[in-house]
């Protein structure tokens, strides 16, 4: 079994708790949850506050931060008395952050990613009320999975959280988001998981195809996603499905095949559509019903749908009408 912790903690400037002895506070829960910093409020910090959840698995840790405008630099001294080196992951949720690594300065709005490596200097700066899902990795674990070189890691570039990008980061927000009851019992799955997610991620950000393996979670959710997105296109191919995931045919029918493979998943995502538009909507036209569905032709649609309910689009709706639900 994975081993999994989770805690919160929040920091306030109060009446009985100074600017300085708040900070020093956070600088604690930081160091804890991420790593070792110096951190100072941006303004006069009487009036400063900051929050976060932190699951702290065997090697990885995905942390949900928010909090009043900070500067956070790691020093050379840190640097040097550092346990080991991570890549850090910030996907900003809310807000924004300016960061400087390497080089380079961007800034990171709502709905970006972006990479760092915990062993070279970096500044960050935050806006008021700044949200982050924050994950840290074992860099070497990253790197051998991935098959990258360290000078090729795409350090300190704000991407936007789109296309399988976004699967990756939906996976960090939803699983650093799980109540403590459920932290647990995922620990197995996301452990096994966070450096293959990581490794792909890395390798989109660089415009080459991902490592990961067909039967990972990250495979997986990507195709899920994908599908989701474009099952009523009643112009979706199996290839338009594997170049959107990155990943080759047989990829794709491999990771599908528990269901009798990708044509069996849309048409299911489209005939279970079909179902919730005649329970909404029961004197539309089944002709418009089959093409809202994503269906090419009214034949199609007919004969799909009894293949996965047992009754034809008509008589499903003859049962709605008589007050029974078909299951």
């Amino acid at each position: 079994m994975g081993i999994a912790s989770t805690a919160s903690a929040e920091v306030r400037t109060t009446s009985e708790v100074s600017a300085r002895q708040a900070f020093e506070q956070w600088e604690a829960v930081v160091a804890d949850a991420v790593l070792p910093s110096i951190i100072e409020p941006i303004g006069n910090g009487q009036d400063w506050h900051g929050k976060l959840r932190c699951t702290q698995l065997d090697r990885s840790s995905l942390t949900l931060m928010t909090s009043s405008a900070q500067r956070v630099v790691r020093t050379k001294r840190q640097l040097d008395q550092a346990a080991g080196d991570f890549l850090l992951v910030n996907i900003v949720v809310e807000g924004a952050n300016w960061t400087e690594q390497g080089g380079r300065l961007i800034e990171g709005g709502a709905g970006t990613i972006a990479f760092y490596d915990s062993a070279r200097p970096i500044e960050s700066r935050t806006t008021e009320n700044a949200v982050s899902t924050i994950v840290r990795a074992p860099l070497g674990a990253v790197l051998d999975y991935s098959g990258l070189q360290r000078d090729e890691l795409p350090i300190a570039k704000a991407l936007p959280v789109t296309g399988a990008m976004g699967v990756v980061a939906d996976f960090f927000r939803g699983m650093a988001g799980l109540g403590a009851d459920e932290t647990g019992r995922a620990a197995d799955v996301l452990e096994a998981q966070v450096t293959s997610m990581l490794s792909s991620a890395l390798l989109l950000a660089n415009g080459q195809s991902s490592p990961a393996p067909a039967d990972s979670v990250f495979t997986r959710q990507q195709v899920l996603a994908v599908l989701r997105r474009r099952y009523t296109d009643p112009d979706l191919t199996v290839d338009e499905v594997a170049h959107a995931c990155l990943v080759s045919r047989r990829t794709l029918y491999r990771v599908c095949e528990e269901i009798g493979g990708p044509a069996a998943l849309v048409r299911q995502m489209r005939v279970e559509h079909a179902r919730r538009l005649l329970r909404a909507d029961p004197q539309r036209p089944l002709s418009a019903i089959a093409a809202a569905s994503g269906f090419a032709t009214d034949r199609h649609f007919y004969r799909a749908f009894r293949q996965e309910t047992g009754v034809t689009p008509g008589q499903f709706r003859s049962q709605l009408d008589a007050g029974t639900r078909c299951r």
